[in-house]
């Protein structure tokens, strides 16, 4: 990945990136996660990250799921995965998860728009609120062809940079926290002056917050037109920032195969 992609991700949060697997690369892996086929987040659905996951797949005698670990993790040796998470966050980065899994055909959107990292939405926050510099970047790999009301991602540009206000001026204690987990709650919480005016003198954008709220007006009518959606083939991959806004759209034509991992900076 080059300088100027990182720089757009940084600017955007999300970066697009064609045929990312090749043709023989793509038929393995999809072979492999058809096997565990599982709806996300089932327990056969993850693959280990370390040796000692490696080891624990020995001891088990699990001999095919230990095979498989090695070629996925292969996969984002061969590709690179660490060292252009390092660069995205400027220091050392670890692989924190690698998913796989297949989303149904369905007319109700896989995830309907959030912000990770939101604390969940829960008032009561038990161990304290995370570091916002503990961020998260996703690669998502796409094994089936995505669309607009077909699986696609669909992802806010530039909502990443407010996702990170709002979490450091909660663990600093600069702005008290109410949830922000959905659109909804997104917008009102910005839409606070003192929240608003923090944000501003963070970023150093007095721009940012209007933009945000015009570009989201479909919730005031609840029509949203896909300007924000992401087409991908089979084999290619969107990285982002899992703290921006975005949202799985419904998968009315195929199912929705993919593959994930996820890395984090080192505490």
């Amino acid at each position: 990945m080059n300088l100027e992609s990182i720089n757009d991700f940084k600017e955007n949060g999300i970066i697009k990136v064609k045929n990312f697997l090749e043709d023989n690369e793509l038929q393995e892996i999809k072979k492999i996660i058809k096997f565990y086929f599982s709806e996300k987040g089932g327990l056969r659905s993850y693959f280990s990250t370390n040796q000692w996951m490696l080891i624990k797949r020995i001891l088990k005698l699990d001999f095919k799921k230990f095979k498989d670990d090695i070629i996925i993790l292969n996969l984002a040796k061969k590709k690179k995965l660490n060292l252009i998470s390092n660069k995205i966050f400027n220091k050392k980065s670890y692989l924190k998860f690698i998913d796989g899994y297949c989303s149904p055909i369905s007319d109700k959107d896989v995830l309907p728009w959030h912000t990770d990292q939101a604390y969940q939405g829960d008032e009561k926050i038990h161990g304290g609120f995370v570091n916002p510099d503990h961020a998260h970047v996703k690669f998502f790999i796409y094994l089936t062809d995505v669309g607009p009301n077909n699986g696609c991602t669909s992802y806010i540009p530039k909502s990443h940079k407010l996702g990170y206000s709002i979490r450091k001026g909660i663990f600093n204690k600069t702005i008290k926290y109410q949830p922000y987990f959905s659109l909804k709650e997104f917008r009102d919480f910005i839409s606070k002056k003192e929240n608003s005016d923090f944000i501003k003198r963070d970023l150093n954008d007095e721009n940012i917050i209007e933009e945000f709220l015009n570009k989201t007006n479909f919730m005031q009518n609840k029509e949203y037109s896909g300007e924000f959606d992401f087409s991908l083939k089979a084999g290619d991959a969107i990285i982002f920032d899992e703290g921006g806004f975005h949202k799985g759209s419904k998968s009315l034509l195929n199912e929705r195969m993919v593959l994930r991992y996820l890395y984090s900076i080192k505490k």
